[in-house]
């Protein structure tokens, strides 16, 4: 039996994998613990593995690809479409193998140990992230509940709700307070974070190109270097706009196109890191405007949209010129010029 392609529906514990012909006909099904797929990995002839890119799929695809095997990972919500009837393991399994053969997919690159640890990071710094803001919140509302209000802002805001907490009843004091010491914990947390990411950033050459480009972070920088593995995959800085969901929607047949919002799919989390730099940008162009300093085409061109169309639209606008802008430094690894950034961004 000649085996080409093996579908392998990934789980914690249980693997359904489908194992197809050249042809992509399902001529086997096998349903394997753990440690007996990693010996079918070791053991058989080098094949192509496809799986969805979804939790564990990166492991198993660098452990495929260390013993000798060919690996593709496809988008969950294009495999979906492959599946028949009903959702079982072994129709998703199946689904994979169909799925293999519309050349039209493209597969997601494999990501290296140290980028998968890198993006970890950063999801667990969106966590703490979240979850402070929730502590925040709940400890301004039980104060309100008492009349006690707090100035605005989050910047030393653990003394500004201590002392707030000592005009609240006693009985509750104390539990304030420990909800108090958690937001400073939280705090701290972030900190360390924060000056691990600058550590990294500092030994990294992709994440010191794009900290050139206006409005980008450390943290900005060093999220997309976690997230895109491979920016060569997009042929052009259009392509990687829209990937990440800052192009508009296109609603057209026959001679009429209508275009509408952005489409908001793809990443999100590096969708809004990336609006929030582009706001940052915008702020600083217009105090660079009021205090008289020349500015450069791209900031003119920014400063005119706002003026144009509102200040969330042209933030908006700003960040989708700003994701062709990182393709095109990252791509060339060209320093950002802001003369000349309005070219790349075409």
């Amino acid at each position: 039996m000649s085996v080409s392609v093996v579908g392998v529906d990934l789980f914690k514990s249980v693997f359904q994998l489908s194992v197809a012909d050249a042809k992509h006909r399902v001529v086997d099904r096998k349903r394997l613990s753990r440690a007996q797929f990693h010996r079918f990995l070791a053991q058989n002839e080098p094949v192509r593995l496809v799986m969805e890119a979804c939790g564990t799929s990166h492991y198993w695809a660098r452990t495929g690809l260390s013993l000798g095997h060919e690996v593709k990972l496809l988008h969950a919500n294009y495999v979906k479409a492959y599946v028949r009837r009903t959702k079982t393991d072994a129709a998703d399994a199946d689904a994979l193998v169909l799925a293999d053969s519309d050349k039209s997919l493209h597969p997601i690159p494999i990501k290296p140990e140290e980028l998968q640890a890198l993006q970890s990071v950063h999801r667990i710094r969106e966590q703490w992230k979240r979850a402070r803001v929730a502590r925040i919140c709940e400890a301004r509302a039980l104060l309100a509940e008492f009349g006690i209000t707090t100035p605005v802002g989050v910047r030393g805001i653990s003394r500004k709700l201590t002392l707030a907490t000592e005009r609240a009843p006693m009985l509750i004091q104390p539990t304030l307070l420990d909800l108090i010491q958690e937001i400073s914990e939280l705090e701290q947390r972030l900190k360390r974070v924060d000056q691990a990411l600058a550590a990294y950033a500092d030994t990294n050459p992709d994440v010191q190109t794009l900290l050139g480009i206006q409005g980008i972070g450390i943290t900005i920088a060093t999220a997309f270097v976690a997230r895109v593995s491979n920016i060569h995959t997009f042929k052009r800085g259009r392509s990687f706009a829209s990937w990440l969901g800052l192009t508009c929607r296109e609603y057209s047949s026959g001679q009429n196109r209508r275009l509408g919002r952005i489409t908001r799919q793809g990443d999100r989390y590096l969708r809004t890191m990336l609006i929030h730099g582009a706001r940052a940008a915008l702020m600083a162009a217009r105090r660079k405007q009021a205090n008289g300093k020349e500015l450069t085409r791209l900031e003119t061109w920014a400063v005119n949209t706002q003026t144009r169309v509102g200040h969330n639209k042209a933030t908006v606008a700003l960040a989708n010129k700003m994701a062709r802008i990182i393709w095109a430094v990252w791509t060339r690894h060209e320093a950002f010029n802001g003369n000349d950034a309005l070219r790349f961004a075409a």
